[in-house]
C-alpha cells in the first residue's frame, strides 16, 4: 500500500493534470457542469456494472473515472467561486 505522502503526491498530480487539461485542452475548456452530467451518469453505471460483476480491476478503473469527474466538477466550481 502507498504511504500517505505518496497518496497526497498522487492526488496533487491529479489536480495538476486537471489544471493543465482545463487550460490547454479545447474539449476540457468548454465543459460545464451540465455538459459533464450525462458523462458522469454513464461512468457511474459502468462502476455499478463492475461492482455487480465483482470485477476488481474494472472497479478500480471506474473509480478513477468517477474521481476524475468529481475533480472536474470541483475545478469548474472553483472557477465559478462556489
Amino acid at each position: 500500500m502507498n504511504t500517505r505522502k505518496e497518496q497526497l503526491a498522487a492526488f496533487s498530480r491529479l489536480l495538476d493534470i486537471m489544471d493543465d487539461l482545463r487550460e490547454k485542452c479545447p474539449w476540457d475548456k468548454k465543459q460545464t457542469l451540465e455538459s459533464l452530467r450525462h458523462l458522469t451518469i454513464e461512468e457511474t453505471y459502468e462502476l455499478a456494472d463492475a461492482i455487480l460483476e465483482n470485477d476488481l480491476p474494472e472497479i478500480k478503473k471506474e473509480l478513477g473515472d468517477v474521481l476524475l469527474h468529481i475533480v472536474f466538477y470541483a475545478k469548474i466550481g472553483s472557477e465559478k467561486s462556489f
